[in-house]
């Protein structure tokens, strides 16, 4: 797995930050990935929100992570292109820890 910044500052909602966008998604992560750690740094003030927009999550439909917490997301039968995130309450500080491409 490739390691990657966790430590990007996430400003609050109501608006999306991309914290991982591959070339084909009109980013410049690279191919999709097969697997994503993302991560909300132990000592972020606030929680984040995430959502997988492509392939695109159900509308309205996003999880959270408190400080310290982390989820492996995993695309199983399509690569993860677009990953989005938010501060829940306000600026907060997570990303993407590995990718699997």
């Amino acid at each position: 797995m490739a390691r990657r910044n966790n430590r990007i500052a996430i400003p609050a909602g109501p608006a999306w930050t991309a914290v991982f966008r591959s070339a084909d998604a009109g980013g410049t992560d690279g191919p999709g990935a097969r697997e994503l750690l993302l991560t909300c740094a132990a000592d972020s003030a606030f929680p984040i929100e995430y959502r997988v927009e492509a392939p695109a999550d159900p509308t309205n439909e996003q999880a959270r992570l408190a400080p310290g917490e982390a989820a492996r997301i995993t695309g199983h039968n399509q690569f993860i292109r677009h990953v989005a995130m938010r501060g829940v309450g306000g600026a907060a500080t997570g990303g993407v820890e590995e990718a699997r491409f």
